[in-house]
């Protein structure tokens, strides 16, 4: 990396990439390569310090109110902005420093090249001689004002879809409903991708313009912690990679893999998931009360339908309050039977040819419980040091690496006891900010690093006791540090786009096309091979959020079946949730579903698979097409959306008809009202 002055300018260069700073400044001016030049309008770091925003770019925002799910508010202020005092750079080996100074803090914005990819990281250094507290750090990057009508887009994220900066109303920002580690955008200069990743907190991400019509892309972080004199804080990366005409996904998978978030390759990859109880459903509020042991008779039907994993939903110790607050995870509630009983479950789903997933839930016991009581110190605090309290429950740090251990064993030992084969994690996506923090972390490292921490210490589990792990924490953010201890991304962003594009009411051509241009996007923005778990709807859905209703009554029965034609032949494992297959279940009226999902399970076993590559198709009709190819097998799958028929001409030659609607020979698509079909082509 090579660092040069002319005149008023600083230049870094570093093969094809180059980037130009005002060296009167500091700002960076433009990002060149041989395929393009985006010119800035400047990277902007705003501390919430001192319960304001130093800059005075955005308003302030306490982080104390949020709960582990929510993201900070972006909030932009139309007021002139303050300045920083630019204090010179520090031409490192193969980084370039630039620093500022503000009201008693020096921040290090650091600049290195990686390819084709800008990667900047800041740090913060506190010159007071007394202590102070930052809450909340935004990584704000300005567009130029020649950028034209920039068109942007948060792949794989909600909302699903494209905006104009046109469309914008002045310091109305456009924000995700996750977190979220890439904006997209489209300009006069070309493709442009924008990546935010934080290894510590989760962080909200946004686009708004300013009253002169020029986009701001916005990325708050939930950092909280103490500074001490001298002291500096790190936290997280923003990645920018100038694409020009080029495919913009293809440099976003290959970050991911130099950074390590890789899928895992030594566990379950292929199947269909069923999740459920053996007291019922919770949208039934768990009336059929039969223990473990009774409930594994029924296994073999759910085998005949096709079902290879099972996720029982929690059945450790737990009082009235319900099954998601145990009092302690070693123990089975009596409720459901003994030890032997679940061990007689495991037994009856290997004979089977099946696996269990076990569901646990480290948030924390309730404060009075006995494990609560013995282990507070595990408790995130307040600054006061009261124990924080989530759901009722103590808010348990999960990047305590006591708590860690103690989970891994606790999985360990219900290997040894159950034999179970893998876990879905509840609250996955860490626990609330700990201002007593073990050595080496600060307050808000529980956050998204406490789930990743204690995703991977559940899988370190089975590991150890040699296991082929299926693990799916209950993490809905697709952020790529997860993926190596995730070998099932639990798929919730999909669930919220159909949400949102029931409710937008949309022409049906239109909805099949967005569908499809996220579905894509959602594949190509995620790390190769990255599984996702494809569901209708879950416990928490169809009881009390979202829609609270099943599929078949938000959707209607026809509808809701070509949905999970969709979910069952895209790419990722399908799941349904009990009594999806059978209304009476669920202790109400309604449809019986048994044989539309054994003839649809079974086609995937026969005809797909994860091994099949995907290809979406446009159509420009209210079909969804897409190919799976493996080697020289091909198939066409396609999926009407609409009560009408619909006809498109595909493209390829028909030579088959495998499953659903029968097709003609030839290349064209003729399908009922929600018909389907699964087509062999050349």
């Amino acid at each position: 990396m090579k660092v040069t002055e002319s005149n008023e300018l600083l230049i870094l260069k570093e093969g094809d990439l180059h980037c130009k700073f005002n060296n009167l400044t500091g700002q960076l001016l433009n990002i060149t390569n041989k395929g393009m030049e985006w010119k800035t309008g400047g990277l902007f770091i705003d501390i919430g310090c001192d319960e304001e925003y130093k800059l005075g770019l955005l308003k302030y925002h306490s982080l104390d109110p949020l709960h582990t799910w929510e993201m900070p508010p972006i909030e932009p202020i139309n007021q002139p902005q303050k300045e920083w005092d630019y204090i010179g750079y520090n031409d490192r080996i193969d980084e370039l420093h630039m620093n500022f100074a503000f009201d008693d803090l020096v921040i290090t914005v650091i600049y290195q090249i990686n390819g084709d990819t800008l990667e900047v990281s800041t740090r913060v250094k506190n010159t007071r001689s007394d202590r102070r507290m930052i809450n909340g750090l935004a990584f704000i990057l300005r567009d130029s004002a020649q950028a034209g009508d920039v068109r942007f887009e948060f792949p794989g994220n909600v909302p699903h879809d494209e905006f104009r900066i046109s469309q914008l109303k002045p310091f109305e920002p456009v924000v995700t409903g996750l977190v979220n580690p890439i904006i997209q955008t489209v300009s006069d200069y070309g493709n442009l991708n924008i990546l935010f990743v934080n290894e510590e907190e989760k962080w909200s991400s946004g686009v708004y313009k300013d009253e002169a019509g020029i986009p701001h892309y916005v990325n708050i972080a939930c950092l909280e912690s103490y500074i001490k004199p001298n002291e500096t804080i790190s936290c997280g990366k923003l990645y920018i990679q100038p694409i020009g005409q080029e495919d913009p996904f293809v440099p976003i998978r290959e970050l991911y893999k130099k950074k390590g978030w890789n899928p895992p390759t030594n566990g379950h990859t292929e199947g269909v998931l069923y999740s459920c109880h053996p007291h019922g459903t919770m949208d039934s509020d768990f009336q059929d009360r039969k223990t473990i042991r009774e409930y594994a008779e029924e296994m073999e039907r759910l085998k005949k339908m096709g079902i290879d994993h099972v996720w029982i939903l929690p059945i450790f110790e737990h009082l009235d309050r319900g099954v998601y607050h145990p009092t302690d995870q070693k123990i089975i509630d009596s409720r459901y039977g003994t030890d032997e009983d679940v061990k007689y479950f495991s037994q009856k789903l290997h004979k089977l040819g099946m696996t269990l997933l076990f569901d646990y839930v480290p948030h924390g016991p309730e404060k009075d419980d006995p494990l609560g009581i013995e282990h507070r110190e595990w408790a995130s605090v307040w600054r006061d040091g009261t124990p924080k309290i989530e759901w009722n429950c103590l808010s348990f740090d999960m990047t305590n690496p006591v708590y860690r251990q103690y989970t891994t064993e606790l999985v360990e030992n219900h290997v040894e006891r159950f034999d179970i084969d893998g876990a879905r994690i509840d609250c996955a996506m860490g626990g609330l900010s700990n201002w007593n923090p073990v050595m080496g972390n600060r307050p808000s490292s529980s956050s998204l690093r406490g789930g990743v921490c204690i995703s991977s210490a559940i899988r370190e589990g089975f590991l150890k006791k040699n296991k082929k792990p299926i693990v799916t924490p209950e993490n809905f953010n697709p952020v790529p540090v997860y993926a190596p201890y995730t070998d099932i991304f639990y798929d919730m962003p999909l669930y919220r786009v159909l949400f949102e594009m029931e409710e937008a009411n949309l022409a049906l051509d239109e909805y099949a096309k967005r569908l499809t241009r996220w579905l894509n996007h959602q594949l190509l923005s995620t790390p190769e091979n990255y599984l996702k778990l494809r569901f209708l709807g879950n416990h928490d859905s169809v009881s009390w959020v979202w829609q609270k209703a099943r599929a078949t009554a938000v959707y209607g029965v026809e509808k809701a079946k070509a949905f999970w034609v969709l979910m069952a032949t895209i790419d990722g494992i399908p799941m349904i949730y009990q009594g999806d297959e059978d209304a009476s279940i669920y202790r109400k009226e309604g449809p019986v579903l048994v044989e539309f999902f054994t003839e649809l399970f079974a086609a995937r076993k026969k005809y797909l698979g994860n091994k099949f590559d995907i290809n979406y198709l446009s159509t420009n009709t209210a079909i969804i097409a897409f190919t799976r190819t493996k080697g020289t097998e091909k198939r066409l799958v396609v999926i009407n959306l609409s009560p009408n028929k619909e006809q498109w001409s595909c493209g390829f030659q028909i030579l088959v008809t495998l499953f659903g609607q029968t097709q003609n020979a030839g290349n064209e698509i003729s399908l009922d009202g929600y018909s389907f079909a699964i087509l062999q082509i050349i």
